[in-house]
């Protein structure tokens, strides 16, 4: 692994955590249920996508595993959505 590689995987990994951080910040209440659902799935997709291209090694386009992984980070927070709006 270079120094640019570390570098990266730091840098991700910051985000990460800075997302997590943020989404522990959200389960306090300080927004209504909706905003908070939708933030929380739009971090749930960015934080997907960061780990799938970065420490999955899925960066190359083609891969099955790879579209599998997106579809999952598509569908987990279209769930999220729909749960958020059946309980309002």
């Amino acid at each position: 692994m270079t120094k640019i590689d570390e570098n990266r995987a730091t840098v991700v990994w910051l985000g990460l955590l800075a997302l997590t951080l943020g989404s522990a910040w959200l389960g306090e209440g300080a927004l209504p249920a909706g905003l908070t659902a939708a933030v929380v799935a739009v971090i749930v997709g960015l934080k997907g996508m960061l780990v799938i291209r970065h420490y999955m090694g899925l960066a190359e386009p083609g891969s099955r595993l790879r579209m599998a992984m997106r579809l999952y980070f598509v569908v987990v927070p279209a769930l999220i959505l729909v749960s958020a709006a059946q309980g309002a």
